[in-house]
C-alpha cells in the first residue's frame, strides 16, 4: 500500500483513495477516524488512547477523514479547515497529555480536491514503554491488538514495562559488545594502528527491528546499493561475507562499513585524533562531523531500499580519546583554555532515536543531542555555537 511509503510527506490524495479500492482493513497497525476529534475531554482522551495505544504495540498510523464499515476502508470524509491550527491543536494534545512522552510523532495533512483535507499520524512503537494516558490526572494505559486500543490488563502490562527494558538492554548490550571487539581490534577486520590512526569512530545504525526479529535484509540487493554504505569520510570496494556486506578500503583498513544480514549497519573510521603542532591532542570537529553528517543520510536511504523499517537509533562512539580536547578553537569558537581534557578512554554518547525516514537535515537534528554531550565531555555547555556554523544543507559557512 501507498499509504506506507517511507517519506510520510510524500503521502498524497491518491494513496488514501487506493486504500479505499482496496478494502484496506483496520488492523493492529491502522486506524480509520471519520472526523476529526473534537475539543471535548473525551475526544482529546480517545486520541491520547488512540496514539498511547500504537506507541506502546507496535507503533502505526492513525488516519483522518476515512469512513468504514467492518473495520474496512470505505469512502474518504473530507475535512474543512485550517490544516495549520488543526495540526498544531493535536500535536498540543499529544505533547501535554501522554507520559513520558512520546518521541517521533508525524503529523501531515493530506490535501484533498476541493480544499479539504485527510490527516495521517503516525506513531512510532516506543523503545521506552509504557505511556500512560495523563490528561485531567486520568492514569490508564493502553495497548492494540487486531481488535483496536484497549486498556491494558496487570499481566500485559508488565510484560510492556519487561519489553521495553529488553529492548533498551538488548540495544545497549549489542553496542557495547561491538565498541569492546574494536578496542580490541577484532572487529569485523582489524584495524590500523600507531602514529597517525590514533582514535576511533564507531557509527551503529540499529533498526528495532533487528532487536525484534523482524529484520533480514537482501545481500544481494544490499551489493547493488553498496555505494550508498560507503566508508565514513573514505571509499572502498564492496565484498559479499558472512554477516552481510562489508565495504574496506584499499590497503591497510583507516575504517569499514559492515552491513548485517539484520539491518544493523556498524561503521567505523581511525585518525579520529590529531596532534597541534603545540603538542595539544584533538578531536578536529570538522573532520570528524561533516562525513558523520555526509553518511548517515545515504546509509538510511540504503535501508529503506532494503525495506529495513524505522524506528532506528543512531549511536555514535569515541574510542581512545582520554586526555584530549574539542578542536573548535581554529574556528575562533572555544579555546583550548575554556575546556578540559576528555577524561575516560572511550565515551558512547547518548543514544538517539530516528522516529521515521525523513529529510538530511532531520538526521543531523537527531543526532545534536549528542554532540552537546561530547562538548558537555569537555567542559562545554552545548555544541549550539560550534552548530550554528552549518547552513541548512550542512554546509559549513563559518570560515576557516
Amino acid at each position: 500500500m501507498s499509504i506506507f511509503k517511507p517519506i510520510l510527506e510524500e503521502v498524497v490524495e491518491a494513496d488514501i483513495t487506493q486504500l479505499i479500492a482496496d478494502g484496506q482493513a483496520e488492523g493492529l497497525t491502522v486506524e480509520f477516524k471519520r472526523d476529526m476529534y473534537g475539543n471535548s475531554d473525551a475526544d482529546k482522551k480517545e486520541f491520547l488512547k488512540d496514539l498511547s495505544a500504537f506507541a506502546n504495540s507496535t507503533g502505526g498510523q492513525l488516519i483522518i477523514g476515512v469512513d468504514e464499515a467492518q473495520g474496512a476502508a470505505v469512502g474518504i470524509v473530507p475535512i474543512a479547515g485550517n490544516s495549520d491550527v488543526a495540526l498544531q491543536r493535536l500535536e498540543q494534545i499529544a505533547r501535554s497529555g501522554i507520559e513520558p512522552r512520546i518521541v517521533g510523532i508525524q503529523m501531515r495533512a493530506v490535501p484533498l480536491a476541493g480544499g479539504a483535507f485527510a490527516y495521517v499520524i503516525r506513531v512510532p512503537r516506543s523503545w521506552n514503554p509504557p505511556h500512560r494516558v495523563s490528561y485531567q490526572n486520568t492514569n490508564r494505559f493502553y495497548l492494540r491488538s487486531t481488535a483496536g486500543a484497549h486498556e491494558a490488563s496487570v499481566e500485559e502490562l508488565r510484560a510492556v514495562f519487561a519489553n521495553g527494558a529488553d529492548m533498551r538492554e538488548k540495544i545497549t548490550s549489542f553496542v557495547s559488545h561491538r565498541n569492546t571487539k574494536i578496542t580490541n581490534n577484532q572487529g569485523v577486520v582489524p584495524l590500523a594502528q600507531g602514529p597517525g590512526a590514533e582514535g576511533r569512530l564507531v557509527l551503529h545504525l540499529l533498526p528495532f527491528a533487528a532487536f525484534s526479529g523482524r529484520a533480514e535484509i537482501d545481500v544481494s540487493e544490499a551489493e547493488e546499493l553498496w555505494q550508498q554504505f560507503q566508508l565514513i569520510g573514505l571509499t572502498g570496494n564492496r565484498r559479499i561475507n558472512f554477516d552481510g556486506l562489508l565495504l574496506l578500503p584499499n590497503g591497510v583498513p583507516h575504517g569499514y562499513t559492515q552491513v548485517f544480514r539484520n539491518g544493523i549497519v556498524e561503521a567505523t573510521k581511525v585518525r579520529l585524533v590529531s596532534t597541534t603542532e603545540q603538542g595539544i591532542t584533538r578531536i578536529p570537529m570538522r573532520s570528524f562531523l561533516e562525513p558523520v553528517y555526509q553518511r548517515l543520510p545515504t546509509y538510511l536511504r540504503a535501508l529503506r531500499d532494503l525495506g529495513v523499517a524505522p524506528p532506528f537509533i543512531v549511536s555514535l562512539s569515541l574510542i581512545g580519546v582520554e586526555g584530549v580536547y574539542l578542536g573548535v578553537a581554529n574556528q575562533g569558537l572555544h579555546s583550548i583554555d575554556e575546556q578540559h581534557p576528555i577524561d575516560r578512554a572511550n565515551l558512547v554518547l547518548p543514544m538517539q532515536v530516528i522516529s521515521d525516514f525523513g529529510s538530511d537535515a532531520s538526521y543531523r537534528a537527531a543526532i545534536t543531542p549528542a554532540l552537546d554531550a561530547l562538548f558537555n565531555a569537555v567542559g562545554l555547555a552545548s555544541s549550539e555555537i560550534f552548530l550554528a556554523n552549518y547552513d541548512e544543507n550542512g554546509i559549513w559557512t563559518g570560515g576557516m
